[in-house]
């Protein structure tokens, strides 16, 4: 797992979880694992679309861009936009402005997410500067904006084009905003990034602490509601729906938050608390309350227990 700040994060896997309870049991629920999807078939309880895979393979698309410097994900952007441009005449100035006037997809996300956060005391040109500072100079976070485009495009059927995930998906914009303010965190411009964490907050109803490490080909679908807390983990091709939590307990303090493995899948609304760790390419349904560690390639699943009178 390629972690941010060149971090390796291990997760831990046994198969002696095989059926263990992860809900408080005064809360009349629980979850279980189970490996083989019998009493459970997998396909009825989780969006597998949007699943990440597990094994990385190379990515051609980055490969290109990163020998040669040319660029296939911009060049299909840019196409996309003349042909929306043709088809929607009252759009054309504004896919201009967005698109079509910039020379590389850094600058044209920079123009995108200036606008959509700009506020009477951060200024649209400001937080242009910013954003391109960062990225243009940042190889790592070139290779996270355009594996997170590939990963909406692949899996969130929604996503009919690179250019809407751009111009459109807060949970893409969102997770972009969260790339520069870690960066900007880790120069020690901690306010600011404080700062933008709190205007992503208020635009989008996302809120990623600025400290969290996550991971690249991340799909945060819908992406309202999403909270993930200072020390979370998050690896590579990761795919959150709308509604979930990565926080704490309360009871905690320091490395207090969750650990994602790559190419797990958190279904809507999944709350997961404490510095536990859900393995690699696990899957939690949705509306579950995880309290205890998930092994690598199982899925956990809410169970509604009767509660006698």
């Amino acid at each position: 797992m390629a972690c941010i700040n060149n971090e390796n994060c291990k997760f831990s896997s046994s198969s002696s979880f095989s059926k263990l309870p992860l809900i408080d049991s005064r809360r009349f629920s629980t979850v279980e694992y189970d490996e083989t999807g019998d009493e459970f078939p997998i396909e009825r309880v989780f969006p597998v679309y949007a699943r990440g895979t597990f094994t990385p393979e190379p990515n051609p698309v980055l490969l290109e861009f990163t020998i040669s410097g040319y660029d296939p994900i911009w060049n299909a952007i840019r196409e996309e936009a003349k042909l929306e441009a043709e088809k929607e005449p009252i759009l054309s100035s504004f896919l201009y402005a967005s698109i079509l006037s910039h020379d590389y997809l850094e600058q044209a996300l920079g123009f995108v997410l200036a606008n959509r956060l700009q506020n009477p005391t951060l200024l649209a040109t400001q937080l242009m500067d910013i954003f391109c500072n960062v990225m243009v100079h940042d190889r790592c976070i070139q290779s996270s904006i355009r594996l997170d485009l590939q990963a909406f495009k692949e899996r969130d059927p929604a996503c009919l084009s690179y250019s809407s995930a751009l111009l459109h998906l807060k949970g893409y914009l969102a997770l972009q905003v969260y790339r520069v303010a870690h960066k900007l965190l880790i120069q020690g411009r901690e306010l600011l990034a404080l700062a933008l964490q709190s205007r992503v907050s208020e635009v989008f109803g996302i809120d990623i602490h600025p400290a969290a490490r996550i991971g690249e080909g991340i799909l945060l679908d819908h992406g309202t509601g999403v909270v993930i807390g200072e020390t979370a983990v998050i690896g590579d091709r990761v795919s959150i729906l709308h509604g979930v939590t990565l926080g704490g307990t309360g009871k905690e303090t320091g490395d207090r938050h969750p650990k994602i493995g790559d190419g797990a899948l958190l279904g809507a609304c999944v709350t997961i608390l404490g510095n536990i760790r859900i393995g690699a390419g696990a899957m939690v349904a949705a509306g579950s309350l995880v309290l205890k560690d998930v092994p690598s390639h199982r899925y956990a699943i809410k169970m509604h227990l009767k509660i006698s009178s």
